[in-house]
């Protein structure tokens, strides 16, 4: 039994371009070398290059002329599910479009094909839906009320881990916000490195606020996954983040850093410039506004975050960063900036496929032994957990630390 009319993918959520990419794929297997996805999961409908001829013989069916004439090929409900399965196993890392000799950019494309499936009533997978239904209901997937989203600074300073209160921004106008996410808002570990963060900011006297409750969830993952209700949740918070009259914004968050810097001025124009944490801190340590002076003597090996690499380009700042912190002896793994192998928490994935994202993690923690460092390090709040599961799988003894630790220790010796 093959689908019903009333699950035709929709053409509109894919341009010009992306319809001509779909042509594009030669199927020449580059992509099949590099995924981080087939290399832990060998199923061969999962290679890049097989998903896109697969999708392409659906849509063909389905708007062809074959379909127009004979009512198209009938794809059973099983074919249809298995290949709606294998678009959402994809963390939508990239490193398909930096190994492609036609140079499909493939992360957009598979995002506006899940946007598609999901129009048709074909997406996401069931545990995808619940992670967004539940981030849509409470403004994060944490199910946390909105008043404790601004409960780590008083927690922080109990604690003694931030050391200045921090003003909320609509009360106390500045010219920087710090925007936190989700993740950093309520995971505690997380909350830490966005205090980290906070306090270089402090030392380094810069004028920042917080928005505290008022602060919203980015709306990323929704794009990720092909939710249709992305660009109207995004349109809220531009018109929230315009209105504070800000001339920059922070964020420690890579995927917030994706969709605030890369996502929204597709949507709507932002007043603001983007920066991620640490774009911001290898800035003020330029300046000579952050002085590194006490040594962390460790060798580490870094992991570049898709969000923040293949996605946008920033490699150079974090290994600045790291070189500029005393006793820190950086050896790289084999596969580094463009070709760094994500960790798997992208995309989705982790909601679908844990264990998968698992293994893929697993695998980027045994790159990073053979370099024989001590530690793997990562600039990225997501990438920290995720390499965390990693190591655990892996049961690697190979630490994983934030970048803002080391700074944090450099700067204040504590």
């Amino acid at each position: 039994m093959g689908i019903s009319a009333k699950n035709k993918i929709p053409l509109s959520c894919l341009s010009p371009r992306q319809l001509i990419e779909l042509d594009a794929c030669s199927r020449c297997g580059e992509c099949m070398k590099w995924c981080p996805i087939y290399a832990v999961d060998r199923s061969e409908d999962l290679i890049p290059g097989n998903r896109i001829a697969a999708l392409k013989k659906l849509l063909k069916s389905q708007h062809g002329l074959r379909a127009r004439l004979f009512a198209g090929d009938r794809f059973s409900k099983e074919q249809v599910d298995r290949l709606i399965e294998v678009l959402y196993e994809c963390t939508a890392c990239g490193q398909c479009h930096f190994v492609c000799p036609a140079r499909i950019d493939t992360a957009e494309l598979w995002e506006a094909l899940r946007e598609a499936v999901v129009e048709a009533g074909l997406g996401p997978l069931p545990n995808q839906a619940e992670y967004l239904r539940v981030l849509k209901k409470y403004e994060n997937p944490f199910k946390e009320p909105q008043e404790n989203r601004g409960l780590w600074v008083p927690r922080g300073l109990e604690q003694g881990t931030l050391y200045q209160d921090l003003p909320l921004i609509t009360q106390s106008p500045q010219p920087v916000l710090f925007y936190l996410g989700c993740t950093a808002s309520y995971n505690p570990e997380i909350n830490l490195v966005a205090q980290w963060v906070a306090n270089l900011m402090h030392k380094a006297g810069v004028k920042f606020g917080v928005l505290g409750n008022q602060e919203n969830c980015c709306r990323g993952k929704l794009r990720r996954m092909g939710d249709g209700d992305f660009a109207a949740k995004a349109i809220e918070n531009i018109d929230l983040l315009n209105s504070l009259g800000i001339n920059t914004l922070v964020t420690n968050c890579a995927g917030c850093y994706k969709t605030i810097f890369q996502d929204y001025p597709r949507i709507k124009e932002i007043n603001f410039k983007v920066y991620h944490a640490i774009e911001y801190i290898d800035m003020l340590i330029r300046e000579g506004k952050l002085q590194l002076v006490n040594p962390v003597p460790v060798q580490l090996t870094y992991h570049d975050p898709c969000h923040l690499g293949r996605h946008n380009g920033i490699y150079d700042a974090p290994r600045r960063v790291l070189q500029a912190v005393p006793g820190v002896e950086l050896v790289e793994m084999e596969r580094i900036r463009q070709n760094s192998r994500c960790c798997g928490m992208g995309g989705g994935l982790k909601m679908g496929f844990p264990e998968i994202q698992a293994l893929a993690a697993a695998e980027r923690i045994k790159e990073a032994e053979r370099t024989g460092a001590a530690a793997i390090v990562t600039p990225c709040p997501t990438c920290f957990l995720g390499l965390q599961t990693g190591a655990a799988k892996a049961e690697s003894d190979i630490r994983v630390k934030h970048l803002m630790e080391l700074v944090n220790l450099s700067v204040f010796g504590q």
